[in-house]
């Protein structure tokens, strides 16, 4: 019994991660582990975007209405897997790294 507790407490801790980090996982290859990085020296660190500009960045990217720096199509792409109602919690994880 005391092996179940412990075992359903690890399955539950798996299944528990910060949602944020889930969602940020794909971005870490080009914005860097904590969004610092200034990439191809041309896009600017996201992390020292305000929240409110970030957010909207990441919907206008995901709808494909914005081509900045010219990874429009890059960030498109990575936005599709991204759902809407989790570009919020995605955006202050990033401001939180």
């Amino acid at each position: 019994m005391k092996y179940l507790l412990l075992f359903s407490i690890f399955i539950t801790s798996l299944f528990s991660m910060e949602e944020g980090a889930v969602l940020y996982a794909s971005c870490k290859f080009c914005h860097g582990l904590k969004a610092q990085m200034i990439y191809v020296d041309k896009i600017p660190s996201i992390k020292d975007m305000d929240l409110e500009t970030l957010e909207l960045k990441l919907k206008l990217y995901k709808e494909g209405s914005i081509d900045a720096y010219g990874y429009g199509p890059i960030m498109k792409q990575q936005m599709k897997n991204i759902p809407d109602e989790k570009i919020s919690v995605l955006a202050k994880y990033i401001k939180n790294l």
